[in-house]
């Protein structure tokens, strides 16, 4: 994966967010999932997680910055996302530190699909920044539950929106 690939999807998704949420353009799950899975922060590929409950990966690869409550449910069927939304230290120290919060893109019990475009575009923009300057550090610090949240949020976008 090249350096920048990040980054210029996360730009790309910015520009056609009205015409995708707006439908009038489809949205690329699969670039997604590729950026994802070239992160190589998860064990698995993006998809093997989405047939998998809440307990299975709470018990296997979890870094519990997620709210997982509903232990038998499948993790696609999951409210919570983490949003990667900041980055600072010093990359000649290797002290990379990244920020994150709690979304939920079915607050009231509705759907908002905007919600989980904003973690993508957003966590891709911070992330694509990282990998830019410091691609080896990447995986030592980036949350597992927070790459989850990238795959899940755009499940949750290809299948509902």
């Amino acid at each position: 994966m090249e350096k920048l690939d990040t980054m210029k999807l996360a730009d790309d998704l910015a520009l056609l967010q009205d015409k995708v949420l707006g439908k009038e353009q489809s949205f690329n799950a699969d670039a997604v999932y590729k950026i994802i899975d070239g992160l190589g922060v998860l064990d698995k590929p993006i998809k093997d997680y989405f047939n998998m409950t809440e307990d299975q990966y709470y018990e296997s690869e979890s870094d519990h910055k997620l709210t997982l409550v509903n232990l038998s449910e499948k993790l696609t069927d999951l409210h919570d996302r983490i949003l990667t939304n900041h980055v600072d230290g010093y990359v000649d120290k290797d002290q990379i530190h990244l920020t994150y919060n709690h979304e939920n893109p079915y607050e009231d019990d509705f759907y908002n699909p905007e919600v989980d475009y904003h973690v993508i575009t957003y966590s891709l923009k911070v992330i694509g920044a990282v990998q830019s300057v410091a691609a080896k550090d990447l995986q030592g610090v980036l949350s597992k539950d927070a790459v989850l949240s990238l795959g899940l949020a755009t499940y949750a976008l290809a299948n509902n929106a």
